[in-house]
This record gives C-alpha cells, structure tokens and sequence, in this order.
C-alpha cells in the first residue's frame, strides 16, 4: 500500500515520463516551431487528499454515545467489528460504564488527543463522569471508519 507522499511520488514520476515521451521525440524531417514569444503553461497541480478531521469525528461519535444515537455510531463501524458492535451491544457498554464500574454518569469531556499508531488513528477524550474520571479512545481506519472503540478508566496507554 502507498502512502500519500509515495502515491503523489509516482504521480509525479509517471507524469514527467509521459511529457518526455510526448515531447522527447522529433522528427528531423519537420521544421522546429519558432518558440521565442510562446508561453509556458505549468501542469495543474497534484493535490494528495487529506486526512479525515479524527478529532472532530471523535467528538462526532461522543455526541452519538451521549445522545443515544447507537446506530449512527454502530453505522460507521469497519466490516471487523460491525457484527460484534451492533446497537444493543454499545448501548449496554455505555450504561455498564456509567452504572458499574463506578465512574458515574457523563458530565462532559475534554480535549481530544490524537496519537497515530501504525496505519490507525487513535483518538483519546477525557470524560467528566460524576464519579471518577475516564477515557473515550475510539480508533479509526484511513478511510475514517471506526475500528474500535472503548470506555476506559483514565490513563489507559495507547497499544
């Protein structure tokens, strides 16, 4: 798999290659064009896209938690965990996280904390829970999809 830099690199590469074949060759037989007031027109530029804004999907997906809205969450679950993941499942987490495992109900959270591990993204939101404080980490693919997601206790190390 290329990344972005590598596949722009190649884009590159393959472009240059293509306009020394177009204009390398010439012909001896045909006369070489006057070109003394001819301007030279640069090749539109190469954009690479950008990341997904991960923090702010983070946040997005709190809110959902926050809300409720399971499904919309369970939504943008990668193939990986879709089945395991489903609705009912996160739903009972989140209630398990605030009922039994003494951290409280949510109150509100913190600064999103955006690490890169490997081809992922992890993103860590520090809960206000009545009780004790916790975490959020949610972990996503480079296509934005979300690969897991926890409720933790706070200081939990990214693996």
């Amino acid at each position: 798999m290329f990344s972005g830099l590598t596949k722009f690199s190649v884009a590159v590469t393959i472009a240059s290659s293509a306009l020394v074949l177009v204009t390398g060759t010439v012909s001896s037989a045909m006369p070489m064009p006057d070109t003394t007031d001819t301007a030279v027109v640069a090749p539109p530029s190469v954009t690479a896209p950008s990341p997904p804004p991960y923090k702010q999907l983070a946040l997005k997906t709190l809110d959902q938690v926050v809300k409720g809205n399971f499904v919309a969450v369970s939504a943008r679950f990668d193939e990986s965990i879709r089945q395991d993941g489903n609705p009912a499942v996160l739903a009972n987490a989140w209630k398990e996280y605030q009922d039994r495992l003494g951290s409280g109900r949510y109150q509100s959270h913190g600064e999103p904390r955006q690490v890169v591990s490997g081809d992922r993204t992890v993103v860590d939101i520090p809960l206000r829970m009545a009780e004790q404080p916790g975490d959020f980490r949610v972990v996503f693919d480079g296509k934005g999809h979300i690969e897991g997601l926890w409720f933790l206790k706070k200081g939990v190390p990214v693996p």
